[in-house]
């Protein structure tokens, strides 16, 4: 299936390229799908830092479990949506059956225990260690991961991006010499045990980027998405089941629910849709990177929603992020 299909931005580069004489009609379709692929990771960033605060303010609320399946629940339906429509519920017996073992995979390792576990971290230490944490090995463990086992080649420019990036965001995300939030700080044990945790999703992230980046041959970006987050909910529905839970809301509130909801379809359903394509035209590992810079979407966030100031160590950390993006999307 030609994935440029039904993407306007695409069929655009289609029609430019008959007039331009300079260059040749694949370079230029390479840089544009290229450049695609780095919006899309600049985008997917965004709708992740507004997901994550969602989650964030919603984990004491819920069970781990329970809220990642009504995430799921939610993107679920809204691709589904979606999907009935363009390119159709009979995709989905078309695609090949290698290309949906992979997603089921990815969905399984990264979806129902990856982002289970991170929400189990988020509820032992504050966001502002454990953002950065995430944002920082991931990145690693994928960038390892690409080039041991998808065979991608990793630039000069590319490190050096990757270092002032993940530098910036711990700049920004990292706990300063004052803690503004509010909330008892985690205990030393609480803490270690959050970090580990936070670790362990961040390495299931990776391994499911990598199994993603190959599930993604001849498969829709829609209908991949809509593969795996059906299966990550039955997934969760299974442990929810099996599983009884020694911390279950006394009461479930109509609007919990709804920013759950809303959260879901920001991270898996809209997000979800922007990696996949980031992925796929423009490598995981360059993907990984620049989704890795969501603390700089969040600085604005947090500016006109929290009134929280501008700190001299934010300022730098945001101009580190800048600067290190600039790197990853050069050609040097």
């Amino acid at each position: 299936m030609d994935l440029r299909f039904g993407n306007p931005a695409l069929l655009f580069l289609d029609l430019s390229s008959c007039f331009c004489q300079h260059t040749p009609e694949k370079d230029l379709r390479k840089k544009g799908e290229t450049l695609i692929g780095e919006l899309s990771a600049l985008g997917c960033a965004f709708c992740w830092s507004l997901s994550s605060t969602l989650t964030k303010s919603l984990s004491g609320k819920f069970e781990p479990r329970t809220l990642n399946l009504l995430r799921c629940l939610a993107a679920s339906l809204f691709l589904w949506g979606i999907i009935s429509f363009s390119p159709g519920i009979n995709a989905l017996g078309q695609a090949p059956g290698d290309s949906l073992i992979y997603l089921i995979l990815s969905a399984l390792i990264g979806i129902a225990l990856g982002d289970t576990i991170y929400i189990r971290g988020l509820k032992l230490i504050n966001i502002t260690v454990a953002f950065p944490v995430a944002q920082s090995a991931m990145p690693l463990f994928t960038l390892g991961a690409a080039v041991l086992f998808l065979g991608e080649t990793i630039s000069r420019a590319l490190l050096l991006g990757t270092t002032l990036v993940l530098a910036g965001v711990y700049l920004i995300a990292g706990p300063g010499k004052k803690n503004r939030f509010l909330g008892p700080l985690p205990t030393a044990e609480k803490k270690g045990m959050g970090i580990g945790l936070i670790l362990l999703a961040s390495l299931l992230w990776a391994i499911s980027i990598s199994l993603l980046k190959v599930g993604l041959q001849g498969v829709s970006l829609i209908l991949a998405n809509g593969v795996r987050l059906p299966v990550a909910s039955l997934a969760l529905i299974f442990l929810i089941l099996f599983q009884k839970s020694r911390q279950q809301p006394s009461r479930l509130h109509i609007r919990d629910v709804a920013m759950a909801a809303v959260s879901g379809i920001l991270g898996f359903g809209l997000g979800g849709l922007l990696f996949l394509q980031a992925i796929l035209y423009s490598g995981a590992a360059k993907a990984t990177v620049l989704t890795s810079a969501a603390p700089l979407f969040g600085l604005p966030l947090s500016l006109v929603l929290l009134k929280e100031r501008v700190t001299t160590r934010i300022a730098v950390g945001t101009v580190l992020v800048v600067l290190g993006i600039g790197f990853i999307v050069s050609k040097v």
